[in-house]
C-alpha cells in the first residue's frame, strides 16, 4: 500500500479494471476513496480526506444494487434465501476477493500501521466499498449498479448455485434473516459468562429475539462468541442451509454475458443508432454502446426539411462526445450541410456522411469534409439509382446504403438495398478501393446475414437494439453474429 498522495498518479488501469472509461471518476474523489481512514492516526497525513464517508455511501449502493438485481432476476426465490445470498455477497471476504481481482492493493493509501498489511481483508473491503461510493457520486445509478453487479458476478453466481463457502459474518446473516421474517425485530446479544485471565478471556454469549432465547455461543473474544451464537441461532431457525436457487432465464443471460469474453469482429462494424434510444438518457445509451462492444455510434442528424423529422444537431453531439470514446459516425439528412461542417467537426464527429441529392458539387463537399479531418461519406435515398455515386467512389471513405426511407426508425428492411450493396462491392473490388459499405434501416438478426453476404462492412441498428429489455446484451449478441458472419464471408 502506498503512503504517498501521488497527486498525478495514473488511475486509468484501475478504472479499466472496474469496467469504467478513463476520467469517469474525478482524481480527487478517487484519492479520497483510496485513502484508508487509518491515515487520521498519522500526524503528517491528518490533512488528507479519507474514505470513511465514501465507505458508508458505497455500502448502501452495494446492498441496493444487489437487492434490486435479486428482486428482478430471481422472482421465484423467497426472502429468506435472498437474504442468505445477499449476506454472503456483501461480506468482507467477498469484497476483498473482488479487490484482489482488480489489483486494488497497490493503489491504497494507508496509515503507517497498516502499510505492511497489504492484503488484510478488512482493509481491502473497506476501500472497495469507498470506491463504490465514489462511483455513486460520479455516475448515474444505472451505470453504478451495472458496474457493481459486473464486479460481483462470480461470487453472486457461486452463491445462487449453492457453491459459496460458509458465510463468515453470521451476525449479519442472522440480522438480515430476522428482519426479513419479523420486520423490525433485531437479535439481542447478552454476555452469560466470562472466565480466564484478561489476556486469555473466554466468553459465553446468548442471543435472543423478542425476549425468546435462541442459542448460545462461546469464543475467546466477544466477537467470536457472538458469531458462534448467531450461527447456532441460524441452525435453530433452520436458516443456515445451502443456498441453491432456481436460475431464471434473465439470470442465466446475465451470467452468460459476464462470464464470456466480449466477442467482436475485426472487419465488420456495429453502429447502434441512438435515434432509437431514450433521448432523456443519451449518456446512458452511450454507456450501453461501450459495454455492448459496438465500436461506432451512429448519429442521425435531421433538419425537418430534407426528411420529415427533426433530431439532434452539433451542440448535442458536442455534449455527448465527452461520454464516449467510440467512433462518432454522423449521417446528415439536411439541405445545407456545407453551412455546418465546421460545427460538426468541432463537435467531435469522426465520420460525416452527406446525401448526394442535396449538393450541386458533391466532390467539393467531400473535400471540405476531409479538410476538416473527418472521413467523408455519401448516401442516397432508396429511390435514387446507385449509379450516381460511381464518379465519387475514389473520394469517399464510406458509402451509406439506405434500406428504409430516411427520417424515422423502426421501418422494415427493403430487399432492393441488397442489389446496391452488391454493386458497390463489385466496384470496390474492380477498382481496388477501400471505402466502407454501410447499411442503415430495418436490420435485425434475420436480415443481417443477407446484408453481410452482399458485401456490407458496417451496419446501423437502432430499434432492434434500443427497443429490447437489455440493449447491452442485444449488442453483444449482434457482435457474436457478426463475428460468425465475418469468419464465413471475409
Amino acid at each position: 500500500m502506498s503512503s504517498k498522495t501521488e497527486l498525478h498518479r495514473n488511475y486509468a488501469p484501475l478504472l479499466q479494471a472496474l469496467g469504467l472509461p478513463p476520467r469517469s471518476i474525478p482524481n480527487d474523489l478517487l484519492r479520497q476513496a483510496l485513502t484508508h481512514k487509518s491515515v487520521i492516526a498519522d500526524i503528517q497525513t491528518t490533512h488528507l480526506p479519507h474514505n470513511e464517508r465514501l465507505e458508508f455511501l458505497g455500502d448502501a449502493f452495494l446492498k441496493t444494487s444487489l437487492s434490486q438485481w435479486l428482486y428482478k432476476h430471481l422472482p421465484e426465490v423467497d426472502e429468506g434465501v435472498m437474504t442468505q445470498i445477499r449476506a454472503y455477497v456483501v461480506s468482507d471476504k467477498v469484497f476483498a476477493e473482488v479487490a484482489r481481482d482488480i489489483q486494488l492493493a497497490p493503489y491504497i493509501i494507508a496509515g503507517r500501521g497498516l502499510q505492511q498489511g497489504v492484503q488484510q481483508d478488512s482493509v481491502l473491503a473497506n476501500v472497495f466499498e469507498a470506491l463504490c461510493g465514489a462511483m455513486s457520486l460520479s455516475l448515474d445509478f444505472r451505470t453504478v449498479s451495472r458496474t457493481i453487479m459486473g464486479l460481483l458476478h462470480k461470487q453472486l453466481e457461486r452463491a445462487i448455485k449453492g457453491e459459496a463457502s460458509a458465510v463468515k459474518n453470521y451476525k449479519a446473516l442472522l440480522q438480515e434473516f430476522t428482519q426479513a421474517q419479523t420486520a423490525k425485530s433485531l437479535p439481542q446479544y447478552t454476555v452469560v459468562d466470562t472466565r480466564g485471565p484478561d489476556h486469555d478471556r473466554h466468553f459465553v454469549i446468548a442471543v435472543s429475539l423478542n425476549g425468546e432465547n435462541l442459542a448460545q455461543g462461546e469464543g475467546n473474544s466477544k466477537r467470536k462468541a457472538e458469531q458462534m451464537a448467531a450461527k447456532a441461532a441460524l441452525k435453530h431457525l433452520n436458516a443456515l442451509v445451502p443456498v441453491q436457487s432456481p436460475m431464471s432465464p434473465e439470470a442465466q443471460a446475465f451470467f452468460e454475458v459476464q462470464n464470456h469474453a466480449l466477442e467482436q469482429p475485426q472487419k465488420l462494424y456495429l453502429a447502434p443508432s441512438i435515434l432509437s434510444a431514450d433521448f432523456g438518457c443519451l449518456k446512458e445509451a452511450l454507456e450501453d454502446v461501450r459495454l455492448g462492444g459496438a465500436p461506432w455510434v451512429h448519429l442521425d442528424v435531421m433538419d425537418g426539411h430534407f426528411v420529415p423529422n427533426l433530431t439532434l444537431g452539433a451542440p448535442v453531439i458536442k455534449a455527448l462526445r465527452k461520454y464516449s470514446q467510440q467512433v462518432f459516425d454522423a449521417h446528415l439528412m439536411m439541405n445545407n450541410p456545407e453551412d455546418y461542417l465546421k460545427d460538426f467537426a468541432e463537435a467531435g464527429c469522426d465520420r460525416l456522411t452527406v446525401h448526394y441529392e442535396i449538393s450541386e458539387n458533391p466532390r467539393a463537399l467531400l473535400q471540405k469534409i476531409r479538410a476538416l479531418d473527418m472521413l467523408p461519406g455519401m448516401s442516397v435515398k432508396p429511390d435514387t439509382d446507385i449509379q450516381v455515386l460511381e464518379p465519387f467512389l475514389e473520394h469517399v471513405s464510406l458509402v451509406l446504403v439506405m434500406s428504409v426511407e430516411p427520417g424515422f426508425g423502426g421501418q422494415k428492411f427493403m430487399p432492393s438495398a441488397l442489389d446496391k450493396i452488391r454493386q458497390l462491392a463489385a466496384w470496390r473490388q474492380e477498382r481496388q478501393l477501400d471505402f466502407v459499405i454501410e447499411v442503415d434501416g430495418g436490420i435485425d438478426k434475420t436480415t443481417l446475414p443477407a446484408v453481410i453476404e452482399a458485401g456490407a462492412d458496417a451496419v446501423v441498428i437502432g430499434s432492434s437494439v434500443f427497443n429490447t429489455p437489455d440493449p447491452v446484451q442485444t449488442m453483444r449478441q449482434f457482435n457474436k453474429q457478426l463475428k460468425a458472419l465475418e469468419q464465413k464471408h471475409r
